[in-house]
Parts: structure tokens; C-alpha cells; sequence
């Protein structure tokens, strides 16, 4: 499927803040694409018994019942910049264990220390300052906690038609950069590849990467 240069920009608008019912159409798709991803970021959080989680950009949040079925307990926290996704994540919410809250995709409205597991699958790309908000994660990190970034390589994702000027891409090199103005470290690199179809509608491989991050020990 060809998509027209107007419905390609409308597509980069709407992954970056999805909105209105094209939002709704997009957030479940991108769960769909991404759920590979997400899965692959609960696994490497190592979560444990009455931990607190923190998600940045959870899109509809329909990993969110499996997510609560790993460990017992789990205080589970998710931040949206998009109303569209915020609204759609409390239809997932069916137990009310989750706490969702719009936030300005800068300042983490949260105390210092107060987040075991930190998690964010696919939004890096669009963070307006990365810095700032790298900042924020280490410190609402509680010592000896885990952060994963999951991102699709730069190479990957530099040759798709939607991907214009609102993307930022991350290779290792990238993100190793971001990391180190702050006091978190990158405690490794997990590499993937999966098959998944594109927004035009083809089979493609897709690579990408989990950042595991801790904060650095002085």
C-alpha cells in the first residue's frame, strides 16, 4: 500500500502524540508492531515482588495485564504526553491496579528514589529533550534499579518513508552519548531482530535494541 506524502506526515504526527480517533486506530496498531518489544523490555526489567514501575509514553497499555501477572504486587505508573493514549490505557485498566497521569514529556512528576523498574519501548525518538529527561529517570531511579530503553536501530529506521523530522534515531554510539550526561551507565546492550509488517502494509526485519541502564556506582 502506497501511502501519499500528506498521509505519511499525518502518520509521523500521530506516532509521535497520537490524537482523535486516527489516534485510537494508530495506538492499537503500534501496540500490535511493537508488542515484540515491549515483551522483550518486561523480560530484561527482572522484575520482583512489590516492585514500582514507572512506563514513559505507554501508548494504550495493552501489554499492561501481563506485565502485572510476572511479580505479585507490582505498583505500576504510566506517563503519556498523548490525552488519546492516556484515555485509551484506562480501558486496559480493568483491575484499577494501574496509575496513569499525563505529563510534559520533560518533568517526571515524581519524587526522587520512588521507581525500582523504569521502562520505555519505542519513544525515544520523539523526547524534545532528551537530556532533561535522562536526568529525570536517574533520579526517580531507586538505587540499584534497572532502566530499559528499547529503540529500532538508526539503520533500520533512517530508510522508513514516515520517519522525518520529528524522529531523533539512536544507534549504540547515540545512546551511549545521552547516557553519559547523566550518572546512569549502560550496563549492556541487548541486539534483536524480528519480522513485522510495516506501516505500509509489507514484511519487514526489524532490529532493535534494549538499553539495560543502572545508575552509575560512585
Amino acid at each position: 500500500m502506497q501511502l501519499t506524502q500528506e498521509e505519511i506526515k499525518e502518520l509521523e504526527n500521530q506516532l509521535s502524540c497520537p490524537d482523535g480517533k486516527l489516534g485510537v486506530e494508530v495506538g492499537k496498531n503500534m501496540n500490535e508492531t511493537n508488542i515484540g518489544m515491549t515483551l522483550s523490555t518486561i523480560d530484561f526489567l527482572e522484575l520482583e515482588d512489590a516492585n514500582s514501575v514507572l512506563e514513559l509514553g505507554h501508548g494504550n497499555c495493552g501489554h499492561l495485564q501481563h506485565l502485572l501477572t510476572i511479580a505479585n504486587n507490582i505498583d505500576y505508573f504510566g506517563l503519556e504526553v498523548s490525552k488519546t493514549m492516556y484515555e485509551e490505557a484506562q480501558k486496559n485498566n480493568t483491575t484499577k491496579q494501574a496509575k496513569f497521569s499525563l505529563y510534559d514529556g520533560e518533568t517526571i512528576p515524581f519524587k526522587d528514589n520512588s521507581f525500582n523498574r523504569v521502562m520505555s519501548v519505542n519513544t525515544i525518538y520523539f523526547w524534545s529533550n532528551p537530556q532533561k529527561l535522562i536526568t529525570e529517570i536517574e533520579r526517580v531511579l531507586k538505587p540499584n534499579g534497572i532502566c530499559i530503553l528499547t529503540y529500532a536501530n538508526k539503520e533500520f529506521m533512517k530508510n522508513l518513508p514516515f520517519v522525518g523530522d520529528k524522529f531523533q534515531l539512536f544507534g549504540t554510539k547515540e545512546m551511549e552519548a545521552l547516557i553519559s550526561t547523566s550518572n546512569l551507565k549502560v550496563d549492556e546492550f541487548i541486539h534483536k531482530t524480528e519480522q513485522v509488517t510495516s506501516k505500509a502494509g509489507d514484511s519487514v526485519e526489524r532490529t532493535y535494541t534494549l538499553a539495560k541502564i543502572k545508575l552509575h556506582q560512585q
